[in-house]
């Protein structure tokens, strides 16, 4: 018992050690977190929930932005936020507040000198562990410039590659369009040296019967003008604009658009979508140029000689559960034959003097509107191609009631 009674002490050193040890931990641990801050290239600051105001910020703030420590203390960020985004971001706070959540957004930041800086910054709310209140924000921001700016270069590149995509698409409809000009300006012509002939021959002629020539005067002129506007707006350079489209009417003008083309080629052209279909929210011109391709397309595969029998293209669309819409392209051309994959690599191309790059950037196009793009081998002779596209808000609420 003596024995028992006096191994007692050592077992309580023991327990004061291990004490010890774990305050000793801790100081360790936390003084390599304030290091890893101190050298980190990243920011890392503390802020107020309501201000958004510095309550620490790391020495990183004097490469990112040109604030001393010191200074940058107690100043909010709000009066740091470019002028455009801050009330933006303002609104988004509750998202930034997400109780175990993280929060990532891209930015610009005013830096001491004036200019603006691109920043990406993590944002953890800190809260009581026991009644759950906010108590500060936790932010990890870093400077994104470079990248962003890379990506607008990228973004400019892009739209310059789909202007040159539609120039060379008008090209290739060059002896069609003229036709199509030609016809309306002939008829001009016609309705003008009319009435000439007759005011040369000292005809009398009344009100009545001028009027219905001057319509159509007027009529004709008004159509050719519609059809350089269409190319004007097709052909110019101009930013990205998203509305609600009736596609049904957007593949008819197409189709119209396209009948010189076909009708050289000996191909039939049909619009077999529904006349009344859900809307999309596109961009007209960019839609305009991936169905324009497509349907191109469609008619050098089925062009045949005058003497046969023509073949057809048709465009079809279809709902995938009240959410997306399929508009096909199809014909009964050769079709597909290899890879269908392959057609959409930039560069790759079946034609002799094609550039390869017109259904590349159409799947870029639809992509960037959150559909998809894809071939399709047919049994037999034809291909199709389907463009899948979301419906707009109000078109899926209306579908879904």
């Amino acid at each position: 018992m003596i024995l028992s009674s006096g191994n007692n002490p050592p077992m309580e050193a023991s327990s004061a050690q291990q004490g010890q040890s774990a305050l000793t931990d801790d100081a360790e641990r936390n003084r390599l977190l304030a290091e890893m801050a101190e050298q980190s290239t990243d920011m890392i600051s503390r802020h107020t929930p309501q201000e958004w105001r510095f309550i620490y910020a790391s020495p990183a703030v004097t490469h990112l932005l040109g604030y001393s420590v010191d200074e940058i203390i107690g100043m909010s960020a709000y009066e740091l936020y470019h002028p455009d985004e801050v009330e933006d971001f303002k609104r988004r706070r509750p998202s930034v507040f997400y109780e175990k959540g993280f929060y990532t957004h891209t930015y610009r930041f005013r830096c001491k000198d004036g200019h603006y800086t691109w920043l990406e910054s993590t944002s953890r709310s800190i809260r009581d562990e026991q009644s759950g209140e906010l108590k500060e924000i936790l932010v990890v921001s870093r400077d994104v410039s470079r990248r962003i700016e890379a990506e607008a270069r990228m973004l400019q590149y892009q739209k310059e590659l789909n202007r040159a995509s539609r120039l060379v698409v008008m090209g290739e409809m060059a002896s069609g369009l003229a036709h199509e000009l030609n016809q309306p300006l002939t008829a001009i012509v016609n309705y003008a040296r009319g009435i000439e002939r007759r005011l040369e021959s000292k005809q009398t002629l009344s009100l009545e019967e001028v009027t219905p020539v001057l319509q159509r005067i007027t009529s004709t002129a008004m159509r050719a003008g519609g059809i350089l506007h269409r190319m004007m707006d097709f052909a110019r350079k101009q930013e990205s604009v998203r509305e609600q489209l009736d596609l049904h009417g957007l593949i008819d003008d197409l189709l119209e658009f396209c009948a010189s083309s076909a009708a050289q080629n000996n191909v039939l052209l049909e619009n077999r979508t529904p006349a009344i279909l859900p809307q999309v929210m596109a961009d007209r011109v960019q839609l305009e140029q991936v169905f324009l391709n497509l349907i191109l397309n469609a008619i050098e595969s089925c062009q045949t000689k005058p003497e046969d029998e023509p073949l057809s293209v048709w465009i079809d669309a279809s709902l995938v559960k009240n959410e997306q819409v399929i508009i096909s392209v199809y014909d009964q051309g050769e079709g597909l034959s290899g890879d269908v994959e392959q057609l959409f690599e930039q560069f790759f191309t079946t034609k002799a003097e094609g550039l390869g790059m017109g259904l590349s950037i159409s799947r870029s196009l639809i992509e960037a509107h959150g559909g998809q793009l894809r071939g399709e081998k047919l049994p037999g002779k034809g291909s199709a191609f389907h463009v899948v596209l979301p419906l707009s808000l109000s078109s899926i609420e209306e579908l879904n009631e």
